[in-house]
């Protein structure tokens, strides 16, 4: 029973947000000459706000991440609990 709460909050924590925040290009491809120079360069404020855009979108996801791991680990302690007091009656 443990196990599958470990199993689903590793889900939760780590694959759910990789998988949500993955860039691929699978069109291009990386080789091809001049593939680099497609895109116009940014000027230092649109760098600074496409910054700071990554940097929301990383905390976004760690405050979900830890919102997640913070319910998880409280059902698994009501269980834990539960459980426990359930052993003890029996006694």
């Amino acid at each position: 029973m443990i196990k599958s709460h470990l199993i689903a909050i590793f889900f939760v924590i780590v694959i759910l947000p990789s998988a949500a925040f993955a860039q691929s290009e699978i069109d291009k491809d990386p080789f091809s000459p001049g593939n680099q120079f497609d895109q116009k360069p940014l000027d230092e404020h649109e760098q600074d706000l496409e910054n700071l855009s990554q940097l929301w979108t990383i905390c976004i996801v760690a405050v979900i991440g830890m919102v997640a791991a913070r319910v998880a680990l409280k059902i698994i302690s009501k269980k834990r609990a539960s459980r426990s007091n359930n052993t003890d009656e029996t006694y």
